[in-house]
């Protein structure tokens, strides 16, 4: 068994795992693995929702057996659409040269 490294986290992050003690009746040292399981797709996010919201999302995620990995491919997909995505002044460009 590989031993896994040591994630530092921040504030935020920890305020997540008090979330999770707090809300949804974890303990400590599980919030905190799950917080550590979840670091990556947590990141990615961003900070934009309150620590309360990231609990709820992370605690239905392991109820929902929805692994990091398949999370964070999602986010890749949306992204790659938002990339393709030419805006709304594009299509109407493209509409009214239609016409």
């Amino acid at each position: 068994m590989r031993a896994k490294s040591q994630v530092r986290l921040s504030i935020y992050e920890r305020g997540i795992v008090e979330a999770l003690v707090a809300d949804y009746g974890y303990a400590a040292a599980d919030a905190r693995s799950l917080v550590v399981d979840y670091i990556v797709v947590v990141r990615k996010l961003g900070g934009y929702d309150n620590c309360g919201q990231y609990a709820q999302m992370l605690d239905k995620a392991r109820r929902m057996d929805h692994p990091p990995l398949q999370w964070l491919e999602r986010i890749v997909d949306i992204e790659k659409g938002e990339l393709r995505d030419r805006g709304i002044d594009s299509e109407e460009r493209q509409y009214l040269q239609t016409k």
